[in-house]
């Protein structure tokens, strides 16, 4: 198998060295592939074949004398993977491999062009293995590192936090979460490229107030993070987040404005923790939002009772989701008063919620932190629907000469939803409401806010034939103008003031005001909040036209309203206040 025909013995010599490689070669594809195929892996048999394949060639020219082509082919196929693997080791480490191998050559007395070839394939393995490095490389940075900033992003700060949490042997830590402030504002009026810029520009302060050893990392959007190493005292951490405060105190110039910025930060210590990183980041995080609460530009310390009201507003909030779907809510209604006749002409609906655990839930719990957390738009439609199908029932059953009117309080997101009149247009059809039977009533920041869109918006909303109030006026910035633009039906007086009224000047002065504007543009005056004999006087002498609150009735739920609509209850006005501090809540008289 490894005569030849050329009869020089040093040339035989190397034919038969070379041979015995290749068959070496071949005998371990053979074994690889019936290795393969014992374990049912089929894959790489295509690459097998062909490897046996190019070595039978190579065998085949060893054997017809062209021992110096079938010797270079022998080196490129078996010098190149071992060279690329010695760069795993050491950038250098396969030129060194490469010079051995030339020395190693040249005691056996390799063809110079071998040599040559060696060389070639040093150079060109060490070009590949670099490329792959440094493709490896900026692939990690990337993965690590945020694109806009430079900054270390959430992955690489929380590994770096754990990793300094696992030291035996480390110091206090503290983790700082920081937040802009008004940071939507800059987007909203110059645009997401000139909030870019404003991170940049605060991702290189806040770097300029670490010290040595500290980390700064963006988490995503406007939310910074800073770790602190070898933290003698929390008061460390407190000089770093008054250094970032001042840093940021001086304006940043953007797209040729001065703009000014501000953080809220949040402080949390390793000693408060439970040595993850995650909880750690976590506390600091509550502390942040905790620090949101107090107003811009400052900073909370986290403590124990931050986690506790933090699991509290999470299951309030799993709650609040679960109770919404599961008809947990519950329609109340609060009558209103004619004060001419003193007889129902409206009710006010108003939610409540009956948590299993809990109880009876207030509004003024969940309400607010329905706003919060984007959950007022199924809630405020979840009440309007109510309401819709409780006044068509009251409308049917109570057909009085006056017809009840059933308000709702729309929320600011309700009111900027896209399709709230087709929503509202839908609800009608669907509980067959007589569109005069419904009013909607919004607060006067909501209208004042844009008023070209609110008035817009309400009079389309009037277009559909419902009746539209203003919630809470005299606390917003109506002027006469705007006012004379919403084609509203009532102007409702927030209680604050008619819990001044018969002790405070400015508040009867304001009252009276907002009383005699209404019927200057032609709209009621209802007053809210309505709780003694003596303000009810002095509504009615003002002239007012409508009242609510607890001297009437309080909030009842819908069965006990219907039962109060079915008396036909009126309600009579002692003009005597000395007499009456508080009307328990039962109507003077009612159908005998």
């Amino acid at each position: 198998m490894l005569e030849l025909r050329i009869q020089d013995s040093d040339v035989q010599r190397k034919s038969n060295v070379l041979a015995i490689v290749l068959w070496g070669l071949v005998a371990a594809g053979v074994i690889l592939a019936a290795f393969n195929i014992v374990r049912g892996d089929t894959q790489y048999n295509l690459a097998n074949s062909l490897f046996i394949l190019f070595v039978l060639v190579l065998i085949v020219l060893n054997r017809f004398g062209a021992i110096r082509t079938a010797s270079l082919l022998t080196v490129a196929l078996t010098t190149l993977p071992i060279l690329i693997a010695s760069y795993l080791l050491t950038s250098w480490s396969a030129f060194v491999v490469a010079a051995l191998m030339i020395a190693w050559a040249t005691v056996v007395d390799i063809a110079s062009p071998s040599l040559l070839i060696l060389v070639v394939v040093a150079i060109l393995s060490y070009l590949f293995a670099d490329s792959l490095d440094r493709a490896y490389r900026e692939n990690r940075h990337r993965a690590l590192h945020d694109e806009l900033t430079g900054l270390p992003n959430r992955t690489l700060f929380i590994d770096s936090l754990q990793q300094a949490l696992n030291l035996p042997d480390r110091n206090l830590l503290a983790v700082l979460f920081m937040d802009l402030d008004e940071f939507k504002v800059v987007n909203d009026s110059l645009g997401h490229e000139a909030g870019d810029e404003l991170l940049i520009l605060v991702a290189r302060r806040l770097q300029g107030c670490l010290r040595r050893g500290g980390i700064a990392a963006r988490l995503g959007g406007d939310e910074f993070t800073v770790l602190l190493h070898d933290v003698t005292e929390l008061g460390d951490a407190v000089k770093v987040a008054e250094r970032i405060a001042t840093a940021l105190e001086d304006s940043l110039e953007l797209r040729g404005r001065q703009v000014f910025i501000s953080a809220s930060v949040g402080i949390a210590l390793s000693e408060d923790g439970d040595g993850t990183a995650d909880t750690l980041l976590r506390n600091a995080d509550v502390a942040m939002y905790k620090a949101k609460t107090k107003g811009n530009a400052t900073y909370e310390v986290f403590n124990s009772d931050m986690h506790d009201e933090a699991m509290e507003r999470l299951e309030l909030e799993n709650g609040l989701r679960h109770a919404i779907y599961q008809e947990e809510l519950v329609a109340y209604y609060q009558p209103k008063v004619e004060l001419s006749t003193g007889m129902i002409i409206g009710m006010e609906a108003l939610v409540r919620w009956e948590h299993p655990e809990r109880g009876l839930i207030s509004p003024e719990k969940f309400v607010p932190f329905a706003e919060e957390i984007g959950l007022i738009v199924p809630l405020g439609r979840w009440v309007l629907g109510e309401a819709c199908r409780q006044a068509y029932e009251w409308r049917k059953k109570y057909p009085t000469a006056t017809p009840l009117v059933t308000s709702v309080n729309l929320s600011i997101k309700q009111f900027k939803q896209s399709d709230l009149l087709q929503e509202i247009s839908g609800l009608l059809q669907e509980t067959k409401l007589d569109p005069q039977g419904l009013q909607l009533e919004i607060t006067e920041s909501t209208v004042s806010s844009d008023v070209e869109f609110a008035a817009d918006l309400l009079q389309k909303l009037r277009g559909l034939g419902i009746e539209l109030a203003i919630d809470d006026f005299g606390t917003g910035y109506s002027s006469l103008m705007s006012l004379q633009q919403f084609p509203v039906n009532e102007l409702k007086i927030d209680k604050v003031f008619i819990d001044g009224i018969g002790n405070n000047a400015q508040d009867m002065a304001i009252t009276k005001l907002v009383i005699d504007l209404a019927h200057t543009v032609g709209v009621r005056a209802t007053a809210e909040g309505v709780e003694t004999a003596d303000q009810l006087a002095q509504l009615q002498s003002m002239g007012c036209d409508q009242a609510q609150g607890y001297y009437f009735c309080g909030p009842l739920s819908g069965d006990a309203a219907t039962d109060l609509l079915g008396n036909i209850p009126r309600w009579l006005i002692d003009h005597n206040p000395s007499e009456h501090s508080r009307n328990p809540g039962m109507p003077f008289e009612g159908k005998g």
